[in-house]
């Protein structure tokens, strides 16, 4: 890389820090808070969102991404922003419609509304399921668990190349009312058995963790 690109990305790299910044800024009572601001879609910090996606598409070099709880869809302009040389299709569902609404008014994309466990959804080479898993979802532990696998299934199988997913860990942290944690080594052992090519990567907090899966 000559030193214009290297200067051209120090500016692109200084820039984008500042727009996080004013985008974590922002609070419910401004205008641009549920189009930028991290925290309604579930981060603190638009830096911590961004790295999460990364995170999760470790070895992603593909063309088609299905996104589970897509939200507003930030990941669709992760991808495009992250891998420049890439035309990836990207299909995304969110059982809220206020989140698709979102998606529509601020990338120009339709993403489907409903549930992923029923809705009739494509066939992609990766899908993510990012944050999907981390609020409790039933009654007890043991039922969210079955959960957690039963959907692992049905993600599993509409992936051609792998699929990536974030879990809560309860080791050394404090547990939160309504959110779902999950010991590492028990979803590693279990996933190993049933699907083989299992990377689990607890590398960037000590409250998350991602688990790819993949198929080839």
């Amino acid at each position: 890389m000559n030193s214009e690109k290297i200067t051209e990305k120090i500016k692109e790299n200084l820039i984008s820090s500042y727009q996080f910044d004013v985008w974590d800024e922002l609070e419910p009572t401004d205008s641009d808070y549920m189009m930028y601001s991290p925290a309604p879609v579930g981060y603190n910090t638009t830096s911590e969102q961004r790295y999460l996606m990364q995170n999760l598409l470790t070895g992603f070099y593909n063309v088609s991404i299905l996104d589970i709880g897509c939200g507003r869809a930030d990941l669709h302009d992760f991808i495009k922003n992250f891998y420049p040389d890439l035309t990836v299709s990207y299909h995304g569902i969110d059982h809220n419609p206020v989140m698709t609404a979102l998606a529509k008014e601020k990338y120009d994309i339709d993403c489907q509304f409903g549930a992923f466990e029923t809705a009739k959804l494509p066939k992609t080479e990766w899908v993510v399921a990012n944050g999907v898993f981390t609020p409790r979802r039933c009654e007890t532990e043991d039922a969210d668990l079955r959960k957690l696998f039963d959907d692992i299934d049905i993600l599993y199988e509409q992936a051609t190349v792998a699929l990536s997913f974030n879990l809560l860990n309860p080791i050394n942290n404090t547990h939160h009312e309504g959110f779902f944690y999950v010991h590492p080594g028990l979803v590693l052992d279990m996933l190993i058995e049933k699907y083989q090519n299992v990377v689990l990567r607890n590398n960037y907090s000590k409250d998350v963790y991602t688990v790819t899966i993949y198929k080839i």
